[in-house]
């Protein structure tokens, strides 16, 4: 048992924090916590959630003994913050924030904290909490600048999925080494045994539109009603719309590079009638993988989901709505896995005929989803759990 080395005879106290108003970090990082809460007697395993709708969400990944032998903390939103974040159409994080500020002590009661959002590290560069160790488990593996903020360096020690990641993190000096593990993508642990679903009552191709929320790299804010359109018009073809799961959390959503305000369109009922069309603008099937496994071509722009789709090769489109040019900026390396287009009006082209991607994309995507979650893509809850465990090891004193 890793025992506190102080006066407190204790085991060592391990957290994970769920401070988003969202689910699609909870599969990233529960099955971490359902393997080291089965580890019997190591560890005082804790789980803190800021909505009570969580806990059924979090139960969906832990097995029942795991659940039974960890402690849950409801923590409660400050309601200034929340319904300031109201107030200003969800575009500022303002509930988290406050958040990490109202419930600080219960937080920094931990030996180590587990979060999968870089906001948490507020609490120990802004909000004094240092003797915590904390473990930053990420949300995704895409290529976005957002994945590899220079804050990141500020976390004691970080979980990543692949070499890749791994590279540009260390080239960029948001890691060190002896301060991070390789540890795979823990998700695919949570949703291994899910089957694929058949959404349509027919075979025919399914094409699965995952826009982003970004406001400036999103394809929904311009060509979203195209890309209905396009299929509404051709009922030959299916098509699945299932957004980032916070492009309908927020009625604004805002991003400072460069700087774009976007408010959220509502979709017309009209495009919910056609039998083709399917629309889920933010259920659990939009992060349970339940939509990357059921389609045969992916569409989209901005959003890491394209890496999970990736798990079996297989046809991608992506949308370059505001004139990027990216063929050697590393923050659009995905969009190397597929064919790039500028209106949804050239999609005719590539869906008519897919020997494009048999030809071209499939051996890239292979390559792509190896160096991206390594060798065996599955495994990965195991080995965070046990970098964390080494983590705790190596801080306190083994009795």
């Amino acid at each position: 048992m890793t025992m506190r080395p102080d006066s407190e005879d204790r085991p060592a106290r391990i957290g994970f924090l769920y401070n988003h108003e969202q689910i699609h970090q909870i599969p990233h990082s529960a099955p971490i916590l359902a393997e080291l809460a089965t580890l019997p007697g190591a560890f005082e395993i804790h789980a803190f959630l800021t909505d009570a709708s969580q806990r059924d969400k979090l139960a969906r990944f832990l097995p029942g003994d795991a659940l039974r032998a960890i402690h849950l903390h409801l923590l409660p939103p400050s309601r200034v913050g929340a319904i300031i974040e109201t107030f200003t159409g969800g575009a500022l994080p303002l509930r988290r924030i406050g958040n990490l500020m109202r419930h600080r002590s219960r937080l920094a009661a931990m030996d180590i904290l587990v979060v999968p959002e870089t906001t948490s590290i507020f609490l120990k560069t802004r909000l004094g909490v240092k003797r915590t160790k904390l473990v930053y488990s990420q949300h995704g593996a895409g290529d976005r600048a957002v994945g590899f903020k220079k804050i990141i360096r500020d976390f004691d020690h970080v979980l990543v999925c692949g070499e890749r990641v791994q590279a540009r993190m260390l080239a960029e000096g948001i890691i060190r080494e002896g301060e991070h593990s390789v540890v795979g993508y823990p998700k695919f642990d949570a949703v291994k045994a899910t089957e694929e679903k058949r959404l349509f009552n027919n075979r025919n191709l399914t094409v699965l539109y995952n826009p982003h929320f970004h406001p400036f790299l999103s394809s929904w804010y311009s060509q979203g009603r195209a890309v209905l359109d396009h299929f509404a018009a051709r009922p030959h073809l299916n098509l699945i719309v299932a957004p980032h799961v916070m492009l309908y959390e927020r009625r604004l959503h805002i991003s400072t590079g460069p700087l774009t305000l976007r408010a959220t369109p509502a979709i017309p009922d009209i495009y919910r009638q056609y039998p083709n069309i399917l629309i889920d603008e933010g259920s659990f099937a939009s992060v349970d993988m339940t939509y990357t496994r059921a389609a045969d071509v992916y569409l989209g722009d901005a959003s890491s989901q394209v890496y999970e789709f990736i798990e079996r090769p297989r046809p991608c489109i992506f949308l370059n709505c505001h004139g990027a040019n990216w063929q050697d900026d590393p923050n659009y390396a995905h969009w190397h896995l597929g064919e790039v287009i500028d209106h949804p009006t050239k999609l005719d082209n590539l869906l008519d005929d897919l020997s494009w991607h048999e030809v071209h994309r499939r051996p890239q995507q292979e390559e792509a989803f190896r160096s991206t979650f390594g060798g065996d893509p599955y495994g990965g809850a195991a080995r965070a759990a046990e970098a964390i465990a080494s983590l705790a090891a190596r801080s306190y004193i083994k009795v």
